[in-house]
Protein backbone atom coordinates (compact mmCIF):
# COMPACT_ATOMS: atom_id res chain seq x y z
CA UNK A 1 0.00 0.00 0.00
CA UNK A 2 1.50 3.38 -0.97
CA UNK A 3 2.47 5.84 1.73
CA UNK A 4 0.63 9.13 2.19
CA UNK A 5 3.54 10.95 0.49
CA UNK A 6 3.48 8.57 -2.48
CA UNK A 7 -0.30 8.84 -2.75
CA UNK A 8 -0.18 12.60 -3.18
CA UNK A 9 2.74 12.66 -5.64
CA UNK A 10 1.43 13.80 -8.99
CA UNK A 11 2.19 11.80 -12.12
CA UNK A 12 4.06 13.68 -14.82
CA UNK A 13 2.16 15.21 -17.73
CA UNK A 14 5.14 14.70 -20.05
CA UNK A 15 8.64 13.28 -19.77
CA UNK A 16 11.79 15.25 -20.52
CA UNK A 17 13.59 12.73 -22.69
CA UNK A 18 16.54 14.98 -23.51
CA UNK A 19 17.98 18.44 -22.88
CA UNK A 20 20.36 20.16 -25.30
CA UNK A 21 22.16 23.50 -25.24
CA UNK A 22 24.02 25.55 -27.81
CA UNK A 23 26.45 28.13 -26.44
CA UNK A 24 28.58 29.64 -29.22
CA UNK A 25 32.16 30.56 -28.32
CA UNK A 26 33.09 34.14 -27.58
CA UNK A 27 35.00 34.18 -30.87
CA UNK A 28 31.76 33.84 -32.86
CA UNK A 29 31.05 37.12 -34.70
CA UNK A 30 28.73 39.59 -33.01
CA UNK A 31 26.16 41.56 -34.91
CA UNK A 32 27.03 45.14 -35.73
CA UNK A 33 24.92 47.57 -33.74
CA UNK A 34 22.99 49.81 -36.10
CA UNK A 35 21.55 53.25 -35.41
CA UNK A 36 19.62 55.92 -37.26
CA UNK A 37 20.29 56.02 -41.03
CA UNK A 38 22.46 52.87 -40.81
CA UNK A 39 19.39 50.71 -40.23
CA UNK A 40 19.00 48.73 -43.43
CA UNK A 41 16.38 46.13 -42.57
CA UNK A 42 16.14 42.38 -42.25
CA UNK A 43 18.07 41.57 -45.45
CA UNK A 44 21.23 42.95 -43.84
CA UNK A 45 20.74 41.64 -40.33
CA UNK A 46 20.28 37.96 -41.19
CA UNK A 47 23.50 37.54 -43.16
CA UNK A 48 25.69 34.93 -41.47
CA UNK A 49 28.79 37.14 -41.57
CA UNK A 50 26.96 39.75 -39.51
CA UNK A 51 26.33 37.49 -36.53
CA UNK A 52 24.74 34.22 -35.49
CA UNK A 53 21.08 33.87 -36.38
CA UNK A 54 18.36 32.78 -33.99
CA UNK A 55 17.33 29.79 -36.21
CA UNK A 56 20.91 28.51 -36.47
CA UNK A 57 21.34 28.64 -32.71
CA UNK A 58 17.96 26.96 -32.20
CA UNK A 59 18.75 24.18 -34.68
CA UNK A 60 22.03 23.41 -32.90
CA UNK A 61 20.30 23.09 -29.54
CA UNK A 62 17.60 20.95 -31.17
CA UNK A 63 20.16 18.51 -32.54
CA UNK A 64 21.80 18.25 -29.13
CA UNK A 65 18.43 17.56 -27.45
CA UNK A 66 17.52 14.90 -30.02
CA UNK A 67 20.89 13.22 -29.51
CA UNK A 68 20.42 13.34 -25.74
CA UNK A 69 16.92 11.87 -26.03
CA UNK A 70 18.07 9.12 -28.35
CA UNK A 71 15.23 9.62 -30.79
CA UNK A 72 15.13 10.43 -34.47
CA UNK A 73 13.89 13.78 -35.72
CA UNK A 74 11.23 11.94 -37.75
CA UNK A 75 9.53 11.02 -34.44
CA UNK A 76 8.70 14.67 -33.71
CA UNK A 77 5.12 15.80 -34.14
CA UNK A 78 5.58 19.47 -33.25
CA UNK A 79 8.23 22.19 -32.94
CA UNK A 80 7.64 25.18 -30.67
CA UNK A 81 10.16 28.01 -30.26
CA UNK A 82 10.02 30.60 -27.51
CA UNK A 83 12.04 33.70 -28.34
CA UNK A 84 12.12 37.48 -28.02
CA UNK A 85 14.52 37.90 -30.94
CA UNK A 86 13.21 36.23 -34.11
CA UNK A 87 15.24 37.14 -37.19
CA UNK A 88 12.02 37.43 -39.17
CA UNK A 89 8.37 37.02 -38.24
CA UNK A 90 7.60 34.88 -41.26
CA UNK A 91 8.64 32.19 -41.77
CA UNK A 92 8.79 31.63 -38.03
CA UNK A 93 11.96 30.47 -36.31
CA UNK A 94 10.30 27.10 -35.68
CA UNK A 95 9.59 26.68 -39.42
CA UNK A 96 13.21 27.50 -40.23
CA UNK A 97 14.36 24.90 -37.68
CA UNK A 98 11.92 22.42 -39.20
CA UNK A 99 13.52 22.99 -42.60
CA UNK A 100 17.05 22.77 -41.18
CA UNK A 101 16.29 19.42 -39.51
CA UNK A 102 14.54 18.20 -42.69
CA UNK A 103 11.39 17.36 -40.78
CA UNK A 104 8.14 16.40 -42.48
CA UNK A 105 5.16 18.77 -42.38
CA UNK A 106 4.66 18.88 -38.62
CA UNK A 107 3.11 21.77 -36.70
CA UNK A 108 5.81 24.43 -36.15
CA UNK A 109 5.31 27.86 -34.61
CA UNK A 110 6.90 30.53 -32.41
CA UNK A 111 5.48 31.84 -29.16
CA UNK A 112 6.28 35.42 -28.20
CA UNK A 113 5.65 36.27 -24.54
CA UNK A 114 8.64 38.47 -23.65
CA UNK A 115 10.75 36.97 -20.85
CA UNK A 116 8.20 34.20 -20.24
CA UNK A 117 8.30 32.97 -23.86
CA UNK A 118 10.00 29.64 -23.08
CA UNK A 119 7.84 28.68 -20.10
CA UNK A 120 4.70 29.73 -21.98
CA UNK A 121 5.82 27.52 -24.87
CA UNK A 122 6.51 24.70 -22.40
CA UNK A 123 2.94 25.02 -21.13
CA UNK A 124 1.62 24.59 -24.69
CA UNK A 125 4.00 21.72 -25.50
CA UNK A 126 3.07 19.82 -22.35
CA UNK A 127 -0.62 20.07 -23.18
CA UNK A 128 -0.05 18.58 -26.63
CA UNK A 129 1.98 15.69 -25.23
CA UNK A 130 -0.63 15.05 -22.53
CA UNK A 131 -3.25 15.01 -25.31
CA UNK A 132 -1.38 12.26 -27.17
CA UNK A 133 1.50 13.74 -29.19
CA UNK A 134 4.38 11.25 -29.22
CA UNK A 135 7.20 13.80 -29.09
CA UNK A 136 7.40 17.61 -29.11
CA UNK A 137 10.56 19.66 -29.61
CA UNK A 138 10.67 22.74 -27.38
CA UNK A 139 13.32 25.41 -27.99
CA UNK A 140 14.29 28.68 -26.32
CA UNK A 141 16.62 30.78 -28.46
CA UNK A 142 18.03 34.31 -28.46
CA UNK A 143 20.55 36.18 -30.61
CA UNK A 144 21.75 39.73 -31.14
CA UNK A 145 21.67 39.45 -34.92
CA UNK A 146 18.48 41.35 -35.70
CA UNK A 147 18.61 44.03 -33.02
CA UNK A 148 18.81 47.73 -33.81
CA UNK A 149 19.21 50.75 -31.57
CA UNK A 150 16.42 53.21 -32.26
CA UNK A 151 16.76 56.82 -31.04
CA UNK A 152 16.42 56.95 -27.25
CA UNK A 153 16.94 53.23 -26.71
CA UNK A 154 19.77 51.69 -24.74
CA UNK A 155 22.45 49.51 -26.27
CA UNK A 156 22.57 46.58 -23.83
CA UNK A 157 23.63 43.45 -25.68
CA UNK A 158 21.43 40.36 -25.72
CA UNK A 159 22.94 36.96 -25.12
CA UNK A 160 23.48 34.47 -27.92
CA UNK A 161 22.43 30.95 -27.00
CA UNK A 162 19.73 28.35 -27.36
CA UNK A 163 18.41 25.48 -25.28
CA UNK A 164 16.00 22.71 -26.20
CA UNK A 165 14.06 19.82 -24.71
CA UNK A 166 12.39 16.80 -26.25
CA UNK A 167 9.12 16.10 -24.47
CA UNK A 168 7.64 12.63 -24.77
CA UNK A 169 4.85 10.60 -23.24
CA UNK A 170 5.22 10.31 -19.47
CA UNK A 171 5.97 6.92 -18.02
CA UNK A 172 5.85 7.67 -14.30
CA UNK A 173 6.54 10.43 -11.80
CA UNK A 174 9.51 12.03 -13.56
CA UNK A 175 8.95 14.91 -15.97
CA UNK A 176 6.77 18.01 -16.11
CA UNK A 177 4.28 17.84 -13.22
CA UNK A 178 2.42 21.12 -13.70
CA UNK A 179 2.51 24.43 -15.56
CA UNK A 180 0.79 27.79 -15.37
CA UNK A 181 0.94 31.08 -17.24
CA UNK A 182 -0.59 34.43 -16.42
CA UNK A 183 -0.38 38.15 -16.92
CA UNK A 184 -1.93 41.53 -16.30
CA UNK A 185 -3.41 44.15 -18.60
CA UNK A 186 -1.78 47.00 -16.64
CA UNK A 187 0.95 47.64 -19.19
CA UNK A 188 0.99 51.38 -18.40
CA UNK A 189 1.85 50.90 -14.73
CA UNK A 190 4.89 52.70 -13.32
CA UNK A 191 7.96 50.79 -12.21
CA UNK A 192 6.98 50.18 -8.57
CA UNK A 193 3.43 49.17 -9.41
CA UNK A 194 4.62 46.90 -12.22
CA UNK A 195 7.06 45.19 -9.84
CA UNK A 196 4.34 44.69 -7.23
CA UNK A 197 2.03 43.28 -9.89
CA UNK A 198 4.73 40.86 -11.02
CA UNK A 199 5.52 39.80 -7.46
CA UNK A 200 1.87 39.22 -6.61
CA UNK A 201 1.21 37.38 -9.86
CA UNK A 202 4.28 35.20 -9.47
CA UNK A 203 3.36 34.34 -5.88
CA UNK A 204 -0.18 33.36 -6.90
CA UNK A 205 1.19 31.46 -9.90
CA UNK A 206 3.55 29.41 -7.75
CA UNK A 207 0.66 28.48 -5.48
CA UNK A 208 -1.49 27.48 -8.45
CA UNK A 209 1.26 25.41 -10.06
CA UNK A 210 2.19 23.63 -6.83
CA UNK A 211 -1.47 22.92 -6.17
CA UNK A 212 -1.74 21.17 -9.54
CA UNK A 213 1.37 19.12 -8.69
CA UNK A 214 0.08 18.19 -5.21
CA UNK A 215 3.20 19.72 -3.70
CA UNK A 216 4.08 22.55 -1.35
CA UNK A 217 7.03 24.93 -1.53
CA UNK A 218 9.03 23.00 1.12
CA UNK A 219 8.83 19.95 -1.21
CA UNK A 220 10.82 21.82 -3.90
CA UNK A 221 14.54 21.08 -3.98
CA UNK A 222 15.61 23.84 -6.39
CA UNK A 223 14.05 27.07 -7.66
CA UNK A 224 15.36 28.17 -11.07
CA UNK A 225 14.62 31.88 -10.97
CA UNK A 226 13.91 34.45 -13.67
CA UNK A 227 17.52 35.39 -14.42
CA UNK A 228 16.75 38.81 -15.89
CA UNK A 229 14.93 40.07 -12.77
CA UNK A 230 17.19 39.40 -9.75
CA UNK A 231 15.58 42.07 -7.56
CA UNK A 232 12.09 40.63 -8.01
CA UNK A 233 13.42 37.13 -7.43
CA UNK A 234 15.14 38.16 -4.21
CA UNK A 235 11.95 39.85 -3.04
CA UNK A 236 9.91 36.75 -3.86
CA UNK A 237 12.37 34.51 -1.98
CA UNK A 238 12.14 36.77 1.06
CA UNK A 239 8.35 36.74 1.16
CA UNK A 240 8.15 33.01 0.33
CA UNK A 241 10.86 31.85 2.73
CA UNK A 242 13.04 30.23 0.06
CA UNK A 243 16.68 30.03 1.15
CA UNK A 244 19.55 30.98 -1.12
CA UNK A 245 20.78 27.37 -1.03
CA UNK A 246 17.69 26.32 -3.00
CA UNK A 247 17.85 29.21 -5.46
CA UNK A 248 19.47 29.12 -8.91
CA UNK A 249 20.00 32.79 -9.73
CA UNK A 250 23.04 33.89 -11.71
CA UNK A 251 22.18 36.96 -13.81
CA UNK A 252 25.79 37.41 -14.92
CA UNK A 253 25.66 33.95 -16.52
CA UNK A 254 22.06 33.74 -17.72
CA UNK A 255 20.48 37.19 -17.39
CA UNK A 256 20.85 38.18 -21.05
CA UNK A 257 19.65 34.82 -22.40
CA UNK A 258 15.92 35.45 -21.72
CA UNK A 259 13.97 32.63 -23.42
CA UNK A 260 17.04 30.38 -23.57
CA UNK A 261 17.76 30.74 -19.85
CA UNK A 262 15.28 28.35 -18.11
CA UNK A 263 16.30 25.16 -19.93
CA UNK A 264 19.95 26.30 -20.00
CA UNK A 265 19.95 26.63 -16.21
CA UNK A 266 18.08 23.33 -15.83
CA UNK A 267 20.69 21.61 -18.01
CA UNK A 268 23.55 23.11 -16.01
CA UNK A 269 22.12 22.14 -12.61
CA UNK A 270 22.04 18.52 -13.78
CA UNK A 271 25.60 18.69 -15.15
CA UNK A 272 26.85 20.33 -11.95
CA UNK A 273 25.18 17.72 -9.76
CA UNK A 274 22.69 20.03 -8.05
CA UNK A 275 19.67 18.25 -9.52
CA UNK A 276 19.48 14.46 -9.23
CA UNK A 277 16.90 11.87 -10.20
CA UNK A 278 13.74 12.24 -8.14
CA UNK A 279 14.46 15.84 -7.12
CA UNK A 280 11.94 18.57 -7.91
CA UNK A 281 12.62 21.96 -9.46
CA UNK A 282 10.42 25.00 -9.88
CA UNK A 283 11.10 27.14 -12.96
CA UNK A 284 9.97 30.77 -12.67
CA UNK A 285 9.55 33.37 -15.39
CA UNK A 286 8.34 36.96 -15.24
CA UNK A 287 8.78 40.16 -17.18
CA UNK A 288 7.31 42.56 -19.70
CA UNK A 289 3.56 42.64 -20.09
CA UNK A 290 3.61 42.15 -17.19
CA UNK A 291 3.56 38.37 -17.50
CA UNK A 292 4.56 35.40 -15.39
CA UNK A 293 4.86 31.65 -15.76
CA UNK A 294 5.71 28.72 -13.49
CA UNK A 295 6.65 25.11 -14.25
CA UNK A 296 7.13 22.29 -11.76
CA UNK A 297 9.50 19.50 -12.85
CA UNK A 298 10.62 16.28 -11.21
CA UNK A 299 13.89 15.27 -12.81
CA UNK A 300 13.64 11.76 -14.20
CA UNK A 301 17.11 11.20 -15.61
CA UNK A 302 16.66 12.38 -19.19
CA UNK A 303 19.73 12.66 -21.39
CA UNK A 304 21.76 15.87 -21.66
CA UNK A 305 24.04 17.10 -24.43
CA UNK A 306 25.79 20.24 -25.65
CA UNK A 307 26.13 21.21 -29.30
Amino acid sequence: MPSVVQARRALALSAIAGLGVNRPPASAPSAKRLTGPDITGVSYRVRAENGLTTPSLAAGAARAALRAAGIDASDLEMVIVGTTTPDVLWPTTACLVQTDLQLPMVASFDLYAAETSLLAALDVATRYVAAGAAAVLLIGAESDNQLVDLPGQGSAMRGRAASAAVLTQAGGEGGVLATMTGGSARSDANGDLADRTLLRGLTDGVGECLGKANLTLPDIDLVIAEQSAPEIMQAWCKTSGVSSSRLVLNPARYGSLLAAAPLMALHDTVVEGRLHNGMTALLLGCGSGPSWAVTCVRWGGGGIAEW
